[in-house]
């Protein structure tokens, strides 16, 4: 065995790759992968040099010192977005669209999810309307699950709402009807997920922000929102 060890010099394919990973979020997280063929390291190269100065995702940014949560949500809300909001983490945006960062006051586009800065809110974009009805959106979307009950059948003045073991189908009810309309909005948006008291992950519901724009969410809403609401227990298998 020769004592001689090989120096291996990496293409420019993956050095970009490289450099994009160790400067943030790499731009395979929402793009192409990184180039690989031998003859197109050059432009390869040329593609990292003119993005490793700022997140590859992003593709505008603005210094906005008087921003408000209000002017942000209008803002949002013309581009037929969806607002929301960011504790502490970067990275934690659901889907392409702009976001504000409370700390430095930047204002930036990014392409594609994650592509939020620390603290601060993000206008999540939808998608073109369809122009569907309310009635018909809701028969495609939500009445195979939330359909309510009269007896055996199923009654379309009914709207079920689930709560899980030991919990009020009372207080079920109630709380649903107490939410406001931008409440319900949100949650047809985003789902509905977290962690129930016995540690286990729940996620009960899917987000539906990138299926339907958001003038459609608003029209179920408003449309669900006349409908008499129901309760009924959930329980999977024997979980505590």
């Amino acid at each position: 065995m020769s004592d001689k060890v090989a120096t291996i010099k990496p293409s420019a394919s993956l050095a970009a790759a490289a450099m994009a990973g160790l400067l943030g979020m790499g731009a395979s997280a929402c793009g192409k992968l990184p180039l690989s063929k031998d003859k197109k390291d050059d432009q390869a190269a040329t593609t990292a040099t003119a993005t490793t100065s700022a997140d590859p995702k992003v593709t505008s940014k603005k210094n906005v010192p008087d921003m408000t949560f209000a002017l942000f949500a209008e803002q949002c809300k013309g581009r037929s977005g969806l607002v929301e909001t960011h504790a502490a983490c970067g990275g934690a945006g659901s889907c392409k669209g702009m976001s504000f960062n409370k700390y430095s006051k930047d204002l930036i586009e990014h392409t594609c999810k994650g592509g939020n800065t620390c603290a601060g809110m993000s206008c999540i974009d939808t998608p073109a309307d369809t122009n569907l009805t309310a009635e018909a959106l809701y028969q495609k979307a939500c009445s195979g699950c939330h359909a309510g009950m009269t007896g055996e059948q199923a009654d379309s003045t009914k709207f079920k709402v689930f709560y899980p073991k030991g919990g009020d189908a009372t207080k079920a009810v109630a709380d649903f009807s107490n939410r406001s309309e931008l409440t319900h909005v949100s949650i047809v948006a985003f789902g509905t997920q977290g962690t129930n008291p016995s540690g286990y992950e729940y996620s009960n519901m899917p987000a539906y922000y990138s299926k339907y724009s958001r003038a459609e969410i608003e029209r179920v809403v408003t449309y669900v929102r006349t409908l008499t609401p129901t309760a009924e227990e959930y329980q999977i298998l024997s979980e505590p």
